[in-house]
């Protein structure tokens, strides 16, 4: 009997030191790389990136990364690459769904062409095995080559991954820039915990751009991480 305590308390030390391990390197590698990508903006239209309709602002020098372009999901998705590493960075998406006229799937005309639609995007960023997405949804107003942003309608988190992890205390918020709306110009931030079970098959999941927590609930480690992510969308 004493046997197997002495084992399970081997086996449980073992584990703490593996864990403890990880989370000691999660701001080495990576972040280093990162860093090495981010630059000072210097002016406005400087390191854009066009998705569809919309632009977004990064904080990466554009000449060392790639760019692909896809359609994913009724979205088009733009993936950010490390050029050097070729190591994912982030994502973004956007997609644009018509607001027909009541009982109609007909869009309202007149004279002039014109429409009200709910465009939908987000960014993205994995941590290891758990890929996050902060969405904003928006009310967009065209007409000819007029666009504007009517109303920020909700930001949100969402799972972007399979896998036995959650996403805990979730907060998102969008303003527009100018404080006033309608606007041309957006901004989203938000902030999240990654939760998932801290095993030695875990502990190396979760990378090191987000700061690291264990803790115990009953017999089970958890490995906690805050993400943050935030975001600046334009029309033109």
């Amino acid at each position: 009997m004493k046997k197997i305590i002495y084992s399970l308390i081997f086996i449980a030390l073992a584990l703490l030191i593996i864990i403890a391990y990880g989370l000691s390197d999660f701001n080495s590698t990576d972040a280093k790389a990162e860093n090495s990508l981010v630059k000072e903006v210097k002016t406005a239209n400087e390191n854009r990136i066009k998705l569809k309709d919309v632009y977004t602002n990064v904080s990466y020098d554009i000449s060392k990364v790639n760019i692909s372009k896809t359609e994913s999901d009724g979205f088009s998705r733009v993936e950010v690459f490390d050029k050097k590493t070729g190591k994912f960075i982030e994502a973004y998406g956007e997609k644009v769904e018509p607001i027909y006229a009541s009982n109609s799937k007909v869009m309202p005309q007149s004279n002039n062409i014109y429409k009200t639609s709910k465009l939908i995007i987000y960014k993205e960023r994995a941590y290891g095995s758990a890929v996050t997405r902060l969405y904003t949804v928006l009310t967009i107003y065209s007409e000819g080559s007029f666009r504007q942003i009517e109303s920020i309608d909700k930001a949100y988190w969402e799972k972007a991954s399979d896998g036995d992890w959650k996403l805990e205390n979730q907060h998102a918020a969008a303003i527009s820039t100018t404080g006033n709306l309608p606007t041309t110009e957006m901004e989203a931030s938000g902030t999240a915990t990654i939760k998932m079970n801290a095993t030695i098959f875990t502990v190396d999941l979760l990378d090191s751009t987000a700061r690291g927590v264990l803790s115990k609930q009953g017999g089970t480690y958890y490995l906690r991480k805050t993400v943050d992510l935030g975001y600046r969308y334009s029309l033109y």
